[in-house]
């Protein structure tokens, strides 16, 4: 695969989150973003979801770059996992590169990574070229989206452009003033396109994104018709929104107060790279929130998807140690659910309820925008670029299948889908076609140890949410006719009957070993054990508890 121009996806495709993508050439490598992905119910033991890191481990030499396209946790969260194990210079946009130092700087790794600025706008003296990927050039193009300097990636092979269009939308007017570049990826169009991948997040959704001035605009009809007290949640990193909660305060006579450490990290971070962002002087300290009149209070919190450890779960628990909600409030839940927080976000909307404030969220009012293109807008980008190979990213398979349509019925015809793993190259001559399958295994962290289920025990800890954990101690007492084993169980997180399922399981296991008989190894009477307990409650109560046996030689029978 020396002269083929590759494409690999580690993450991204058939999910939502853990977006990165692998470009090769000549035995290089270019890495397009390093995203995490946030745990299911199944896998609430764990912090993140990483990408396979044996890949890297692996691979770690022939990597010359990383380039990322904007800063949300989908797109950079792996960084420091994948630094520690393929050492390489980082390119992106200053916003980004300042969310990336901060998580650098957690994981004691600032001081040995190596953050280059890659301005997004088309550059007139052409693009940048890696010195350690000579064969790759890269340019950005500014794209409107939920966070700042987010930008389409350009880049230039010798086989030809590949385009990637990172996470967009066509934003009309963006609160930043930071336009989608029309031109630019015309220009870009005219110039040729080998292969374009594209953001297929709302494929399945027909029309076009709503505009965040006008959300901020219904926003703020919820908030000028209340008199009480006014909270709102959103994700931390949409500035774009938090700039226009501070305009919204001003213009109804309300005092803005932040509340949630990421909060004041992201403005921090924008602040730090000259993006436009809230004034810090015009903020109230949630210790003086209590000093205002109720019409005069708006506070934006963090805890959009129920978190249990954000400030908005704190408070409608009433444990916030500053504020208590009461009858009169109104909250306003500015995010959008995604797939697989709905059960804690629901909770957390009848808590709330049930304390008397008045909850509106987004299936019930136009108050968030999604950062995502729609149909139309992926359909004019497909049209302003006009590649000539098309493979559809970041989404579950529907999602992409819905956007290889939809580029397809613009007239791109060498189209292809692809599963994480799945490495494929584009050729002007032969198209596009699968060169290679990776197995990639899924890898977390836990907030201390990192690597795959199996190191981390997620089998076990899974077996235990659903199946509970039975301990049990067999002494071994007596031999010949007069063996008689002492079996003692004991139980957490498994139905036992108020202990009468455990009393007659040990009687059961007892009799059991009794007939092994005394002769067996210990190894041998601790798997005996083991599988006559699971045996036992799987048919008493349809579960199979992990179970962990310890088989102690009686030395005075």
């Amino acid at each position: 695969m020396e002269n083929l121009l590759t494409a690999l996806p580690l993450g991204g495709l058939g999910e939502i989150g853990m977006n990165g993508l692998v470009i090769s050439y000549q035995g290089r490598r270019l890495l397009v973003d390093c995203g995490v992905m946030f745990p299911d119910a199944m896998e609430a033991s764990v912090d993140v979801v990483l990408p396979d890191l044996a890949f890297f481990d692996k691979h770690a030499e022939s990597f010359g770059a990383m380039v990322l396209t904007h800063g949300h946790e989908d797109h950079i969260g792996a960084v420091p996992f994948v630094l520690r194990r393929a050492a390489m210079p980082i390119y992106a946009s200053p916003f980004t590169l300042g969310l990336v130092e901060r998580r650098l700087k957690e994981h004691g790794l600032l001081s040995r990574a190596d953050l280059r600025v890659l301005e997004p706008s088309m550059r007139s003296d052409g693009p940048v070229v890696p010195p350690e990927l000579p064969d790759f050039g890269l340019s950005f193009i500014r794209v409107t989206h939920s966070i700042p300097d987010a930008a389409s990636l350009v880049i230039h092979t010798p086989k030809g452009v590949v385009f990637h269009t990172g996470d967009f939308k066509i934003d009309p007017e963006p609160m930043d003033d930071e336009h989608f570049d029309n031109e630019a990826f015309r220009d870009l169009g005219d110039q040729g396109v080998l292969l374009m991948l594209s953001d297929s997040t709302n494929a399945q959704v027909p029309g076009h994104t709503r505009s965040e001035r006008e959300t901020l605009k219904n926003i703020e009809d919820k908030i000028t018709d209340w008199h009480g007290r006014v909270f709102i949640t959103q994700f931390a990193s949409n500035l774009h929104r938090l700039r226009g909660m501070e305009a919204i305060a001003e213009r109804t006579g309300r005092r803005l107060c932040l509340v949630g450490r990421s909060l004041h990290s992201y403005t921090k971070v924008a602040r730090d790279a000259h993006i436009p962002s809230i004034d810090p002087k015009r903020l109230v300290d949630i210790e003086h929130l209590h000093k205002l009149a109720d019409n005069e209070v708006l506070v934006v919190m963090t805890g959009s998807q129920g978190e249990f450890r954000a400030a908005l779960s704190w408070a409608s628990r009433g444990e916030h140690r500053y504020i208590q909600f009461k009858k009169g409030d109104r909250i306003l839940m500015s995010a959008r659910f995604i797939p697989g927080n709905e059960a804690h976000i629901f909770d957390l909307v009848n808590n709330l309820s049930r304390l008397g404030t008045d909850v509106i969220h987004p299936l019930m009012a136009p108050i968030h925008t999604s950062g995502h293109a729609r149909q139309d807008e992926l359909r004019t980008m497909l049209e302003l670029v006009r590649p000539q190979m098309f493979v559809p990213v970041h989404g579950t398979h529907a999602f992409l299948k819905a956007h290889r349509a939809l580029a397809e019925d613009t007239g791109v015809h060498d189209t292809l889908l692809v599963e994480n793993g799945h490495e494929f190259a584009a050729d002007s001559d032969r198209g596009l076609f699968v060169v290679d399958e990776h197995p990639m295994d899924t890898c977390y962290f836990d907030g201390v140890h990192t690597g795959d289920a199996d190191t981390l025990g997620l089998v076990d800890r899974k077996k235990l949410f659903f199946n509970g954990v039975v301990s049990a101690v067999v002494t071994l007492r007596g031999g010949g006719k007069a063996f008689r084993p002492l079996v003692q169980l004991q139980a957490r997180g498994l139905f036992t009957d108020n202990d009468r399922l455990l009393t007659a399981a040990a009687a059961f296991v007892t009799e059991e070993l009794i007939q092994l008989g005394p002769d067996r190894p210990p190894g041998e009477m601790e798997d005996w054990t083991s599988r006559l307990v699971r045996r036992y409650f799987r048919r008493k109560s349809e579960r199979k508890p992990l179970v962990m046996v310890t088989v102690i030689k009686d030395k005075n029978p």
